[in-house]
């Protein structure tokens, strides 16, 4: 079965859209994670849903609360309420798919979320981090930014247009610290970033891969934020579909 959306319930009674993937028996299944209010309809992740699809890999997207087709409002959205996104949806991938194995992949913020569940307790037995935004910026001592000032003072700050962030966000992501947690984590892990990503810097990744037990680190020359450039795009989909089938020799 390809390309199936549906729609399940979180754990505040928030509606999530998603599109499965079941291309096999395999009970194992890839769960990609979009980037901060982005979706699971952005050219990143529909190219990596793609690509696991044609090539007979189970594979699952969604949107997070307040992104794409999901519920929800800016004054919902933080990283403690995506995390239990995520973890709602491998709840919901177990109990009503009886998948009982799973590899996380995460772009930009994507790569933060995934970085911080329970990987124990979901039986993840890969991540896949693409210009992952472990720290958003602000360093090893998590400053705050100037949109958090600014959300401080009015009770949100406007990011892109229509979108909004509020202060409650930029209180709630401080609490967090990924890159900490990737280090005491035993499984495969895969860093892919662009030294052209204008956003996320590529030196964060060298930083933590550097760091972890068992992390693997491509790094694609001249690659944005996002691998828009088609080459780029298809370094980071060879990498990620070798890591996922064990082909990348460590």
């Amino acid at each position: 079965m390809r390309e199936q959306k549906i729609y399940y319930s979180t754990f505040n009674n928030y509606k999530l859209c998603g599109i499965i993937n079941n291309i096999n028996d395999n009970k194992e299944i890839v769960v990609i994670c979009h980037a901060r209010t982005s979706s699971k309809d952005s050219r990143a992740t529909t190219m990596l849903a793609n690509e696991l699809t044609n090539n007979n890999v189970n594979n699952f997207r969604f949107d997070f609360l307040f992104c794409g087709e999901s519920d929800g409002d800016y004054k919902e959205y933080t990283v403690s309420k995506m995390i239990k996104n995520l973890e709602d949806t491998l709840d919901m991938l177990t109990n009503d798919y009886g998948y009982t194995k799973f590899i996380l992949a995460g772009c930009s913020m994507g790569g933060r979320i995934v970085s911080l569940i329970d990987h124990n307790r979901y039986n993840v037995e890969k991540l896949i981090l693409w210009y992952p935004a472990l720290d958003l910026g602000r360093g090893i001592l998590n400053l705050p930014s100037k949109r958090e000032r600014i959300a401080k003072k009015q009770g949100y700050c406007q990011i892109e247009k229509g979108i909004k962030l509020s202060y409650e966000y930029f209180k709630d992501e401080r609490r967090y610290k990924a890159y900490k947690n990737l280090y005491s984590l035993d499984i495969p892990l895969l860093f892919i970033h662009g030294t052209g990503d204008p956003y996320v810097s590529y030196k964060s990744s060298i930083i933590v891969s550097k760091k972890c037990k068992n992390a693997k680190l491509v790094l694609i020359n001249g690659g944005d934020h996002g691998f828009h450039n088609d080459d780029n795009m298809k370094e980071a989909l060879n990498n990620t579909l070798a890591f996922i089938k064990g082909e990348i020799i460590w």
